[in-house]
């Protein structure tokens, strides 16, 4: 008569499939379920199997599926691994042995006499004086003996009881690929759980895990933060080693991921980009809005990042007819087609007609985008150009990337338009690693004087058909010529919006997410944006946060953030007290405007995302702390 499950074993067995275990935390009483798919995973978990148990005080019995080729296979591994797999074995404490001198032993199986061969293994074990017996066995064996898996299963119900005693614990390989999905699940249910490789990295926030298989790679849980950075890039490094001595791809599974930052982030893109020999690196299940944040960083498309020859040129072109645009805007963009310069022209779609009826056919070769629609905001605006050169510089041996830019002044505020004044002149110094020639047309008859005046101030060179001359009034954006930006104060928030502090340096991310994905939903803002919102805050307080710390004095009182409706928008503040270094990075007035690049991390890039999912951002530093105020549209008031 079959043996029959202990009460304690069944009940552990109707929960199997939910049950995980990495190989290193396997306990005695565990009867687990390895599936693997490829010898490499079969490898990494079984070595280390065997390892802990002989460095427990264990005796291991390693069954291989057949006692030549797979036998031979599994000493090289064990050996390759570092274990002395002669010395353990001349001492007992290791014995493997093929399928056919246990599972096999008279040329067929039987579940009965199998059991008690392994009862009685368990007994010499425990007569030898061993804590337990360590056992794995392969399952190669099954199909070519024609055991049915009714048979199987029985015996892994059957042999279940044998470790509640704490005598054993045992691991069954199962190669996924030898059984259908459907036996698969029924042999799982037949474990107390899975067995899977060791977490290369576990803090409590961040879980990485090795992944072999036909998609070697990593898997990622929790959050990456600062504390995640080192361990990810150790990871990353190793696996992408690996993939070089095998020629594979990699694969990073991010479904499990809570919150990842932009230098978490970075360091994925800046992997995925030293692959080389045709291979490459998956971002599997990122979240929607990394998605969003990987395109709007231009992370997505060319690896060139800056130029080997820049040489940015800017020049502005003021035309008060048609004609007077074409004489500039027409040789402009020939000379680039004869170069074979990639060419955008982002203008009105009044201009873009007169330029597609001037080229004819040759218009195809032109890109094209409605200013109104290429970057609505300014700091859009200046993401759309690099991510363009990016991806039209990418590849060519061009001189330059050309760009045809005009603003549109038409119905824009006033400080609206001084924020596109303040654009145009900050491009000189956020492109200049570039070779983007770019000349930006201002049409006299729609442009107020102040914004013509003002063009001549932020643009080096003036353009008129084939005439270029200096500007006597231009003034470089980092000089103290270029002058402070006149903002008007800030109103206080109200005395109702919910407040978030923290006494560390900056807040844990967990705290803060909670905190502003419950409020910001309360205020109509949901799903990517609020994702994006959450991000961007953490890296703005972060920045603040080392901002204060590396002051002359510690901050005086704990830094905070509220948020509120203001009519159909959510205003966001955070403050962070205290004094700053006279060479604060807050002082930069370039600061949140450049591009993230994945070739390492520099300061304002927490604002930058924040430019580019706000209708505004404030930041206002002083001698008694620093300010940054959000403003989102989308809000509705609180009741």
């Amino acid at each position: 008569m079959a043996v029959q499950p202990h009460p304690a074993v069944q009940s552990a067995l109707s929960t199997a499939a939910s049950s995980t275990v990495q190989v290193g935390e396997i306990r005695p009483n565990d009867h687990l379920c390895f599936v693997f798919g490829d010898e490499r995973e079969r490898a990494a978990v079984t070595t280390t199997f065997v390892r802990d148990g002989l460095g427990s005080g264990d005796k291991v019995l390693y069954i291989t599926e057949d006692d030549g080729p797979a036998l031979a296979r599994v000493l090289a591994t064990l050996t390759a691994a570092g274990i002395d797999v002669a010395g353990h074995t001349a001492a007992g404490r290791l014995v493997v042995a093929g399928a056919e001198q246990t599972y096999l032993a008279d040329g067929r199986f039987d579940v009965d006499r199998t059991v008690a061969m392994m009862d009685a293994f368990i007994q010499q074990t425990e007569a030898e004086g061993y804590r337990l017996l360590r056992v794995t066995g392969e399952t190669g064996w099954v199909a070519r003996h024609g055991v049915s898996i009714g048979e199987l299963i029985a015996y892994e119900q059957a042999v279940s009881p044998l470790a509640v005693d704490g005598k054993v614990l045992a691991l069954c390989q199962y190669d996924h690929r030898a059984f259908a999905a459907a036996d698969m699940d029924a042999l799982d249910r037949a474990h107390a759980g899975r067995a899977e490789e060791n977490a290369v990295f576990e803090d409590g926030e961040l879980l990485i895990r090795r992944r072999h298989g036909d998609s070697p790679g990593l898997g990622l849980t929790g959050t990456v933060g600062e504390t995640g950075h080192t361990p990810l890039a150790k990871a990353l490094d190793a696996v992408v080693a690996e993939s070089a001595e095998h020629a594979t791809d990699v694969h990073v599974d991010m479904s499990g991921l809570d919150f990842v930052d932009l230098e978490g982030l970075r360091l994925l893109v800046a992997a995925r980009q030293e692959l080389g020999d045709g291979r490459a690196l998956h971002l599997e299940r990122p979240a929607p809005h990394l998605r969003r944040l990987i395109r709007m960083a231009g992370w997505d498309a060319a690896s060139a990042f800056r130029s080997p020859h820049p040489d940015f040129r800017h020049q502005a072109c003021l035309y008060g007819s048609d004609a007077e645009f074409l004489a500039t805007a027409l040789p402009f963009v020939e000379e680039g087609f004869r170069l074979g310069e990639p060419v955008l022209a982002a203008t009105t779609s009044a201009n873009l007609e007169l330029l597609s009826e001037a080229l004819g056919e040759r218009a195809e070769l032109l890109d094209f985008a409605e200013t109104a629609y290429f970057g609505r905001r300014p700091p859009q605006r200046i993401a759309a150009y690099e991510r363009y050169w990016r991806s039209a510089s990418a590849g060519t041996a061009a001189r330059h990337v050309r760009i045809l830019a005009e603003p549109v002044w038409a119905g824009r505020s006033a400080a609206e338009a001084a924020a596109w004044r303040r654009m145009e002149a900050l491009l000189n110094a956020l492109l200049g690693d570039t070779n983007i020639w770019m000349v930006c047309p201002y049409d006299t008859r729609v442009a107020p004087p102040g914004v013509l005046a003002d063009a001549r101030r932020t643009h080096p060179e003036l353009r008129q058909g084939l005439g270029l001359t200096p500007s006597a009034d231009y003034v470089d954006p980092r000089t103290p010529a270029a002058g402070p930006v006149d903002s008007p104060a800030l109103i206080p928030p109200p005395a109702h919006a919910p407040v978030l502090r923290w006494d560390s340096v900056t807040p844990a991310t967990t705290r803060l997410r909670d905190f502003v994905t419950e409020h910001a939903a309360r205020l109509g803002l949901t799903g990517d944006r609020t994702e994006l919102l959450v991000l961007a805050l953490t890296e703005v307080a972060r920045l603040l946060g080392h901002a204060a710390v590396d002051g002359p004095e510690p901050a005086p009182a704990p830094a905070s953030l509220c948020l509120w409706a203001w009519g159909r928008r959510m205003v966001v503040e955070l403050v962070q007290p205290g004094l700053r270094p006279s060479d604060s990075a807050l002082d930069d007035p370039l600061l949140g405007y450049r591009l993230p690049r994945p070739d390492g991390p520099r300061p304002g890039e927490g604002l930058w995302l924040a430019r580019q999912i706000s209708e505004s951002v404030e930041v206002r530093a002083t001698d008694a702390g620093c300010v940054v105020r959000l403003e989102l549209t989308g809000a509705r008031a609180l009741a």
